[in-house]
């Protein structure tokens, strides 16, 4: 994947590095290929060694990474961290990074099949003390759900996408959660969103989940990430063909770990994306 391809929006691909080991010590399992600045692209913030490697071999790392859903140009950089802990990479003083560097093309919402931030309202929203409104009151000690426009992330950036801020009733372990209207889901279709900390809310420390209910069964976990104000996000793509052929009511909830107090958790551009089948191969008879 060379530096500067260039990517749709929300696109996963893999990253792989050809490493040669010109030191004196032999690289174990022990050694980790680490992410340590720019942009994460989704990614997970450490992978292991596949293998020992001793001087003057090489090794070839990947690791699965996701197209931003912002135009622009993005790059995210990597080293090596031994056993114990400390980090190393190339150049004459072994301290220049590795990186990943790519283009996304455009800022689109183009194949959404269900825009949760548009259909807000129609959700019912609650928490531990019941029905919320919506859209709530910023700082109501019950829970509350805003549409934000430009919001502010944890790094800093302030984006052109529109956002949910959620509020846990401020409570121990408080909640919200929306339960949305019946959508019928298609294999293919996947739920994606970017999510954070809303950017200043330096003590927020809360569970974002995607739940579902089919009819009017009960509510069941489908996904679930922890986040803590830690100054970056994460985008998510979760795939829903488990749900193909199905009316299926989708949830989103907070959850707040312990004080919810100062807990304002951001849903970017949440919804449903449906890609179209592909075009049938044209033929002709001889």
């Amino acid at each position: 994947m060379p530096d500067g391809t260039a990517f749709n929006p929300g696109v996963f691909f893999v990253k792989t590095w050809r490493l040669k080991n010109i030191g004196t010590c032999t690289w174990t399992t022990d050694y980790k290929l680490v992410f340590t600045g720019g942009d994460p692209m989704g990614s997970v913030v450490s992978v292991p060694l596949p293998r020992n490697v001793a001087p003057e071999q090489t090794v070839d790392i990947s690791v699965n990474l996701l197209s931003p859903p912002f135009a622009g140009n993005y790059r995210g950089s990597w080293m090596l961290q031994n056993p114990s802990g400390k980090l190393f990479g190339t150049g004459d003083l072994s301290t220049d990074p590795i990186w990943v560097a790519i283009k996304v093309n455009k800022t689109s919402l183009e194949g959404t099949a269900y825009d949760m931030f548009a259909n807000v309202c129609t959700a019912e929203w609650s928490s531990g003390k019941g029905r919320l409104p919506c859209p709530g009151s910023d700082g109501d000690s019950q829970g509350f759900v805003l549409r934000i426009f430009n919001p502010k992330l944890e790094d800093g950036s302030i984006v052109s996408l529109p956002g949910l801020l959620t509020a846990p009733q401020n409570v121990t372990d408080g909640y919200i959660q929306g339960v949305y209207p019946p959508f019928f889901v298609q294999p293919g279709d996947r739920f994606q969103a970017l999510v954070n900390c809303e950017g200043g809310a330096t003590s927020c420390l809360v569970l974002f989940r995607l739940d579902y209910q089919i009819g009017d069964g009960p509510i069941f976990g489908f996904w679930r990430i922890g986040e803590v104000y830690d100054g970056s996000y994460f985008q998510t793509s979760v795939d829903l063909s488990p749900f193909g052929g199905q009316e299926v009511k989708f949830v989103l909830q907070v959850q707040a770990f312990g004080s919810a107090s100062g807990d304002r958790a951001l849903w970017v551009a949440p919804r449903i994306v449906r890609t179209p089948p592909p075009s049938p191969t044209p033929s002709a008879t001889p």
